[in-house]
């Protein structure tokens, strides 16, 4: 009895360690060139190429 519930929790700790959100990213940089002082913004497009929902709770301008 213990080796299959050993052998359930293994199998259940494994299958969940793959079900995980991936982010994928369509390009990671864009060159803005040589800036003054305008305003310039660009959009970066991305997919959740994982298996489970994708949730992004911070975001950090770089």
């Amino acid at each position: 009895m213990m080796r299959a519930i050993i052998l359930l929790a293994t199998l259940f700790s494994s299958a969940t360690a793959y079900a995980q959100a991936e982010i994928k990213f369509d390009a990671e940089t864009y060159d803005m060139g040589i800036m003054t002082q305008e305003i310039a913004m660009h959009s970066f497009e991305f997919s959740n190429t994982g298996a489970s929902e994708l949730i992004i709770e911070k975001l950090v301008p770089s």
